[in-house]
């Protein structure tokens, strides 16, 4: 299990690759990618959009490693007949992409999106009871035949079933369970503490962290006070601006204590920087791999 070092990620948007052509190329140690976003619909499966040429033509001039980070297989759907036809489908088309980029190891979103034909934007949270464990487990591990190191993201919520402090435990669960790894976000960790009010070493006290392969860094934003009735400000997970120093300092706080930690990538949207950001973002990238390799 050799370490890779520090990532970015590489979103397929000509206005970002320009933008951080310089910490793609010359700082990032590994790169991520969603291979979603490089997919267009086909007349039965997905197929390869013209991004895909684009980034595979940066994986063989730059010579690095990738890691795959899914959105759309919705880990915390119960299997079913009728989801069987459209799993199948993304299931070839990652195998596809593992012959091309051959990813290092690939993570999921945790969560739902898919629910008897009804298909949110974005994953939604999951009870943290022993069903839900038993069914991301599942169908998490329908990967492994593809890719022989799996994991999912801890996610960031907005509303909780119970108290949002039980969560640790239950990735835990899905870890040993079905024998995963957990990338770690570090802000969506940051976000749930400001968001209901606990500290931030007390949640991360519940990680099994020999689980944790990968560790996500990015920033965020506030809520505007007209959203809410109340006028109460949440805590944003945007990835549109620096990462936080709370966020920083767990990083350094917990780096010496995650044993099979291979990765941390640092995140940043596309359409969230100008040309005046790029350099915070390049000295992002340096105390990450400061702290990796040093911490």
């Amino acid at each position: 299990m050799k370490p890779l070092g520090v990532g970015f990620v590489l979103h397929p948007e000509t206005e970002y690759l320009g933008l951080c052509r310089e910490i793609i190329e010359d700082e990032a140690e590994f790169l991520e990618v969603t291979p979603e976003t490089l997919w267009q619909v086909g007349d039965v499966h997905p197929v390869p959009s013209p991004w895909y040429r684009l980034i595979d033509d940066i994986r063989e001039r730059s010579g690095k490693p990738f890691v795959g980070h899914g959105l759309l297989m919705s880990p915390g759907t119960a299997d079913a007949a009728a989801d069987e036809r459209r799993v199948a489908g993304w299931l070839q088309q990652i195998a596809r992409d593992q012959e091309r980029f051959h990813f290092e190891w690939y993570t999921e979103h945790l969560g739902w999106m898919d629910a008897n034909g009804i298909v949110a934007d974005f994953p939604l949270l999951l009870p943290p009871t022993e069903e839900a464990a038993q069914t991301v487990a599942r169908r998490l591990s329908r990967l492994k035949p593809i890719i022989a190191d799996v994991g999912f993201e801890n996610q960031v919520s907005y509303f909780a079933f119970g108290d949002v402090r039980s969560e640790p435990p239950f990735w835990n669960r899905i870890c040993t369970v079905g024998n995963l790894w957990l990338l770690l976000d570090l802000h969506n960790c940051y976000t749930q503490s400001v968001n209901y009010n606990f500290p931030l070493d007390e949640y991360l006290a519940g990680i099994d962290l020999s689980r944790v392969i990968e560790i996500h860094l990015s920033g965020g934003s506030e809520s505007e006070p007209g959203w809410l009735p109340s006028g109460r400000v949440l805590r944003l997970d945007s990835h549109d601006g620096p990462v936080p120093e709370p966020v920083w300092q767990a990083l350094s706080d917990i780096r010496p204590r995650c044993p099979n930690l291979r990765g941390v990538t640092v995140e940043r949207l596309d359409g969230t920087i100008t040309e005046a950001d790029v350099p915070a973002l390049r000295d992002e990238v340096r105390r990450a791999r400061r702290i990796f390799w040093e911490g």
